[in-house]
This record gives C-alpha cells, sequence and structure tokens, in this order.
C-alpha cells in the first residue's frame, strides 16, 4: 500500500517519482522494472522508498492511479465538450489513446501480457486492485436525459461495457491489428450498447 509519507511528499518530488515509475513500465518488454532502477532513477535512498511504498506492487497502483486519475480528467473534459453524451467519448479515448503512445504507454504496458512485467501487474490484479468508480467522478457530466436506462446501477453498466470494448480494441491494435479496422468495430460496439440488442 502507498504510504502518507508518499503524499506528504512535495508535489515535485512526486510528480519525479510517478514519472520515473511510468519510464520505468514502458520500457516495454526488455526488462522487469526493480527498485533498484526505481530508486536509482528518481534520486531516493532505498530507505526513502519504504518510507512511501510496502513493496513493488505498490509502483503498479502509482501508476494505475496516476493513469485512472488522468482518464477521469479526459472523460469529464470530453462529456463537457459534447454536451454529456457518454456514447461520443470511447472513441476519443481510442484514438487519444492510439495517437498518444507517450501519454497513455501506462495503459497499453499495463495490458500487455507480454511484458515482462506482466506476472507483478496479474499480482496486483488479483490482490490490490480495486474497480474505479469512475460513475462517482464523472456521473453528474453524463446527460441522462440521452439514455433510456436512467439508473445508475445501469449506466455504471452500460460505462464498463464500453471500457471493456475499447480496452478489446486497443488490445488488438497492439498485437498487430489495424487501427482503422479496431476503431470501426468499437464504433460498431458501441452503437449497439447504445441502441441495445433488442
Amino acid at each position: 500500500m502507498i504510504k502518507r509519507t508518499f503524499y506528504n511528499l512535495p508535489a515535485e518530488k512526486r510528480e519525479k517519482i510517478i514519472d520515473v515509475t511510468r519510464r520505468e513500465f514502458r520500457k516495454g518488454n526488455k526488462q522487469k522494472i526493480t527498485i533498484n532502477s526505481v530508486i536509482k532513477n528518481a534520486g531516493i535512498s532505498r530507505g526513502s522508498f519504504y518510507q512511501y511504498f510496502d513493496d513493488k506492487l505498490d509502483l503498479v497502483e502509482l501508476i494505475t492511479d496516476d493513469m485512472i486519475s488522468r482518464m477521469v480528467d479526459f472523460i469529464r473534459d470530453e462529456l463537457m465538450l459534447n454536451g454529456g453524451d457518454i456514447f461520443e467519448v470511447p472513441l476519443r479515448i481510442f484514438d487519444a489513446m492510439i495517437s498518444d503512445k507517450r501519454e497513455y504507454g501506462d495503459l497499453m504496458v499495463l495490458t500487455d501480457n507480454a511484458n515482462q512485467n506482466s506476472a507483478l501487474v496479474a499480482d496486483y490484479m488479483r490482490y490490490r486492485a480495486h474497480k474505479p468508480d469512475f460513475f462517482e467522478k464523472i456521473g453528474s457530466y453524463i446527460d441522462k436525459s440521452l439514455l433510456s436506462a436512467s439508473d445508475d446501477e445501469d449506466i455504471k453498466c452500460v460505462i464498463f461495457m464500453m471500457f471493456d470494448a475499447i480496452k478489446a480494441a486497443v488490445d488488438n491494435t497492439m498485437r498487430g491489428s489495424s487501427a482503422d479496422k479496431e476503431r470501426a468495430r468499437l464504433y460498431r460496439k458501441i452503437q449497439i450498447i447504445r441502441n441495445g440488442a433488442a
């Protein structure tokens, strides 16, 4: 678990540790992330590392929380621009992730099962991950009058179905499928979700 001492650090030092951790994970299939590499590149001591974190799983949590925070900001901004139409957001997320690998590369690394760090990520998902409540953070920006489902639980289900569709499109693109083909598939899935299957 990330310790309170990390969150009490000056913002600049916190951001440096997050940046170093993201860069280490983005090295992709080439190497496993190590505490030593984070300590060295962040310019902190081993003792400081353990004042901020329990173990390497906390590094996955660090970039996951950072990524979720950035994604929530992105979705909120998109909803504000498009009048609250949640169905307009998935293609924008896909386009952003595919075109800006520098900004969203950490998400791609976290979903890449061939990565050297995939066992570490899997352990985090199995033992520590908590499902983020996107709805709590973006719900007030969604125009519910555009939906046939007005119950919050139904809307949460719709959101998670769309995120599953986005994840599949990004995963397939990472594995070599054409981005245009995956975007078209994603659009089709979103339309089915929007219109309902029956």
